[in-house]
């Protein structure tokens, strides 16, 4: 039974590696969106405050506050361009799918065989096929960034 169950649950968990990756991503990048943009809400109006006081003992913290401020709104315009930008690699994760496919007999039929040899062999590529589904979901999720065009130079002949 359990040389059954052991490549069953391997391929489990290498589905659930591929499936809750970009889930826990995508979350925990999300709260930091939502905490940045709350930080930079904050500190603009604490700005506005201190500036709008007629007698102000706080000029070299407003100039900090300052450049704290263009910093945070810097971050949020990047954050916002990328967003507006964003693509995704399907070639990527469609590679993630044909190697758990491929895999999941594979590991099958070495739990079957049972042997000392059998089961390294199942773990090398229990391992292999894990790190290769998140290189793929990390390359669909975030893929890289089109070269930038070049401006072509008007010429200077007539």
């Amino acid at each position: 039974m359990t040389a059954l169950l052991a490549p069953l649950l391997g391929g489990v968990g290498v589905v659930i590696a591929a499936a809750a990756g970009p889930l826990v991503t995508g979350t925990i990048q999300n709260r930091r969106d939502a905490r940045l943009t709350a930080d930079l809400e904050r500190n603009w109006e604490l700005l506005k405050e201190l500036k709008a006081e007629q007698e102000n003992p706080w000029t070299h913290e407003v100039a900090q506050l300052e450049v704290l401020v263009r910093s945070q709104l810097a971050a949020v315009m990047a954050r916002q361009t990328r967003f507006v930008a964003h693509r995704r690699n399907w070639a990527s994760l469609g590679a993630v799918t044909m190697i758990v496919v491929f895999t999941f007999p594979l590991l099958w039929l070495l739990a079957i065989v049972g042997a000392w040899w059998a089961w390294t062999l199942f773990v090398a590529l229990l391992l292999l096929a894990l790190i290769l589904c998140g290189i793929g979901l990390y390359q669909t999720f975030n893929p890289e960034e089109p070269p930038a065009p070049e401006e072509n130079e008007p010429s200077s002949s007539s």
